[in-house]
């Protein structure tokens, strides 16, 4: 696994670009190999700084680690997915080899008239639905685990991340970006924290959404999701509302949200009273916008610590930024 979605939950698999940068293979090799980059997070403060994790801003790839890739004919008739993985000889590092592993293999690495290339990762969120062509189902659990590091420090779990491209070809340097955000929770007290969970007032944060991977358009979902953030109320704009509702139609998208809370299961945390102790959830972009709630269970109490937020136009979680909000005397 990787070290370390309701109107809007599209974005699970629209945001962003991931970086496939190949080697000196020959343009009519078959993509057996690609080599993928990660991106940084960036953290919201007002300097716009990046986080500090132990290994500075980046995440790392582990050994087996699993994207899916397609290549899908431009009028979306038709299409090949298969399954790469992560070479033992990523681990730790924030570009890795990735080898076919099953499915189908994806054809020359050079551009080919009337086919587009596209990634996702990581490849567990892809739906077991059958894949119809160029029309691909993804899904989001509603729970994730608490994780550590290899130097034990925490991070987030893979399963709320998520990242994709559309490529015209497989070569180039392309910048790996993500799809979700994170809510990073800093607690200090006394406690030992057993789980936490977000509830969001409007959004689902779980469930399957499909859609036609052809017509994915990063720059158009950048765009929209910019002004989903600056709208105080998206659903009843009129600049907003109708940009969406043609795209959903090309996109022949449909979602089903399967709940509103995202749950943290954590392995019994002693915080600590001196300092904070972080936690990280992923989360799809837009979530939050309209208030949320947050429960914090601890060991020997008998009702969890509330805290309740209201909407807010700060509050909205964004693609590939870290939101952070710290609580004291979780006790």
């Amino acid at each position: 696994m990787m070290k370390k979605t309701n109107k809007l939950f599209f974005t699970m698999c629209m945001a962003g670009a991931f970086a496939l940068i190949l080697g000196s293979c020959k343009k009519n090799e078959e993509t057996t190999k690609v080599t993928v980059n990660l991106p940084a997070f960036e953290e919201e403060v007002d300097e716009r700084a990046y986080i500090d994790f132990s290994n500075g801003n980046m995440f790392t790839w582990n050994g087996g680690d699993e994207m899916a890739m397609y290549r899908l004919a431009v009028d979306g008739t038709e299409g090949l997915k298969g399954v790469y993985t992560a070479d033992a000889d990523g681990e730790g590092q924030t570009s890795a080899h990735f080898t076919y592993q099953s499915g189908e293999v994806l054809g020359t690495y050079g551009e080919v008239e009337g086919y587009s290339y596209f990634g996702f990762y990581p490849a567990a969120k892809v739906s077991g639905d059958e894949f119809d062509g160029c029309y691909e189902t993804f899904a989001v659990d509603a729970t994730q685990e608490y994780t550590l590091d290899p130097n034990d420090n925490p991070t987030i779990d893979p399963a709320g991340m998520a990242l994709a491209a559309d490529r015209k070809s497989l070569e180039g340097d392309v910048a790996l970006n993500h799809i979700f955000g994170i809510l990073r929770l800093k607690l200090k007290g006394t406690g030992v924290v057993t789980k936490i969970v977000v509830e969001d007032k409007r959004y689902s944060l779980s469930g399957k959404v499909s859609m036609k991977l052809h017509e994915v358009d990063m720059a158009k979902f950048s765009a929209l999701q910019q002004a989903f953030v600056d709208s105080a109320d998206p659903e009843n704009d009129d600049t907003f509302a109708p940009v969406w509702a043609e795209y959903k139609g090309d996109l022949d998208y449909s979602a089903k949200g399967t709940g509103k809370t995202m749950t943290l299961n954590v392995p019994g945390v002693q915080l600590n009273a001196g300092e904070f102790t972080p936690f990280y959830i992923g989360l799809r972009p837009g979530a939050l916008k309209y208030g949320y709630k947050l429960y914090f269970y601890v060991e020997g109490a008998n009702e969890p610590y509330v805290f309740e937020n209201k909407a807010t136009w700060n509050s909205c979680i964004k693609a590939g930024v870290i939101k952070g909000i710290t609580f004291s005397n979780i006790n």
